[in-house]
């Protein structure tokens, strides 16, 4: 017969494994993937093959998807939303789709006249990105992080490699060496307060897509306001 002992380790080392599974595959999506299929779009030019529609929306929705079934076989009580949240999840949507609305005022405007299609894809994009960063992110990493550390250090860490991550870090490098340190300030700010915000709504709604749903609104708003 098996000792106590034996049958409380075999859980522990599931879980260990399956934080790492998660952890190299948040790393995999963050660093050969998104530097070759998800290149920081304001540093491109406006030929560069990033732009091609509907080919950009096929791989965002082509990420997003496999990121889902990753979660689902890592952390499948992540992607369950309680009915008692609903409320809470259509006002923040609400909410980051007028804030980032306010932002992008002018341009959101002109996007009208792009034609229904590209509006739409752009649109979509942009919801699909900001729904992959979070099931990366407040997904993933954190909750692999969250399984081996503390609530307070695993948040920390998530947001740190969310500012540093080529996911912006990128663009903030581009900012230093044109010494525009003021506009660096503003963004390393922003990411900070938009990832603890996000951060926020993932700790007290357990799970992911509270915050992936958010984020993607206010991720499309901006995306078919700048792009389309």
């Amino acid at each position: 017969m098996k000792s106590d002992v034996y049958n409380v380790k075999q859980p522990d080392r599931r879980s260990g494994l399956i934080a790492l599974v998660a952890i190299l595959v948040f790393l995999l999506m963050e660093l050969p993937i998104r530097l070759v299929l998800q290149p920081d779009p304001w540093l491109l030019e406006a030929r560069h093959w990033y732009f091609n529609q509907p080919l950009r929306l096929v791989i965002e929705l082509t990420l997003v998807v496999v990121l889902l079934a990753i979660i689902r076989f890592c952390y499948p009580t992540l992607l369950k939303i309680k009915r008692t949240q609903l409320s809470m999840l259509a006002g923040s949507m609400l909410a980051s789709a007028l804030l980032f609305g306010l932002l992008e005022t002018e341009q959101l405007l002109h996007s009208f006249s792009a034609g229904l299609w590209l509006w739409l894809a752009w649109f979509s994009s942009g919801f699909c990105i900001g729904i992959g960063q979070e099931l990366l992110y407040r997904g993933l990493l954190f909750t692999s992080l969250q399984r081996h550390t503390s609530l307070g250090l695993a948040t920390a860490m998530t947001t740190i490699l969310f500012v540093i991550a080529p996911l912006h870090s990128l663009r903030l490098w581009h900012y230093l060496q044109q010494e525009q340190f003021t506009i660096v300030a503003m963004l390393v700010a922003i990411y900070i307060g938009v990832s603890l915000l996000f951060q926020w709504l993932r700790n007290h709604s357990s799970n992911v897509m509270v915050p992936a749903l958010v984020h993607g609104v206010g991720n499309a708003v901006t995306w078919v306001a700048v792009f389309a």
